[in-house]
């Protein structure tokens, strides 16, 4: 079984030179979010770095094509406890 990165996301200040700033291994991601920012800003920044690393290739699923699919093992939810109730 392939061993999942850590992911850590933290508040930071990035000077006003970036609204977000990443780093990323196969072991360990980090994410630093300049809350500073406008909304939009943050929103947009974040789109264009996950898009990018999609893009690249950097981020895909290991062993699939574009074209293919890979079927995920899903588990029936349990039922809401409301559900019982007359």
């Amino acid at each position: 079984m392939t061993e999942v990165p850590r992911v850590q996301v933290r508040a930071v200040d990035l000077a006003g030179e970036a609204a977000v700033a990443s780093y990323d291994s196969s072991h360990r991601y980090e994410l630093g979010i300049d809350f500073s920012r406008p909304p939009d800003e943050i929103a947009d920044a974040l789109t264009d770095l996950f898009q990018e690393a999609v893009d690249t290739g950097r981020w895909s699923r290991h062993g699939t094509g574009a074209h293919e699919v890979t079927p995920r093992e899903t588990e029936e939810a349990a039922p809401h406890p409301r559900d019982d109730l007359p």
